[in-house]
């Protein structure tokens, strides 16, 4: 618990804005960021499962953003907008492979984030009871809305969404454990948002 109390104050101490798709070290906290699960985007982005609700816009890979120190090391992010041609309505979800958190007593979950554009703001969910594959929204599946994340200013500048408490999700015995990101535009707005670096932090 002290540990946890610790990467949480440090957390806000250090959490940081950033421009672009982020490395993964450069929100990394020195001594105190030792996440247990960190998606970079470089390798898994097929596993994380994009469902589209509404809308014919989907997440996608942007690998725009590359290392501009190494052209061999691209710095990806998954990202996603209801703009083509006009703003569009669009509920997308992006979520994670299963996530194991049976053997911890606490964890947080932690990402980067940036926006650019009017629109709704990114929402961030977890459920132990998706079956990792299609509608997020099938009967008797349930969704916890998380709040309380650092999101970012606009302007695709980046920040760090802080650690976000979702230990209630730990020590269940349940190795299903989903997150997921929610997006929505309508045809009035539509954000485009970048989500790079999750992390999961279990003590």
């Amino acid at each position: 618990m002290k540990n946890t109390f610790k990467i949480i104050c440090f957390s806000m101490l250090f959490s940081s804005i950033l421009i672009s798709c982020v490395k993964e070290e450069d929100t990394d906290i020195p001594y105190v960021d030792k996440p247990t699960y960190k998606e970079t985007f470089k390798e898994n982005y097929d596993l994380w499962v994009k469902f589209s609700e509404v809308g014919d816009e989907t997440w996608v890979l942007d690998p725009r953003f590359g290392n501009p120190y190494d052209a061999n090391d691209p710095n990806p992010c998954a990202k996603m907008s209801g703009y083509s041609g006009s703003n569009n309505p669009n509920i997308d979800w992006l979520i994670s492979p299963a996530q194991d958190l049976s053997k911890y007593v606490t964890v947080g979950l932690g990402f980067d984030n940036a926006y650019k554009y009017t629109g709704a703001p990114i929402e961030v969910f977890v459920s132990n009871n998706y079956s990792g594959a299609g509608d997020p929204n099938a009967v008797g599946v349930t969704w916890k809305k998380i709040t309380g994340a650092t999101l970012s200013p606009g302007n695709y500048d980046y920040a760090f969404s802080g650690i976000l408490d979702i230990s209630e999700f730990a020590g269940l015995g349940n190795e299903t454990v989903y997150i997921a990101f929610k997006y929505t535009s309508t045809a009035s707005d539509g954000s485009t948002w970048e989500i790079d670096n999750v992390k999961l932090y279990g003590n």
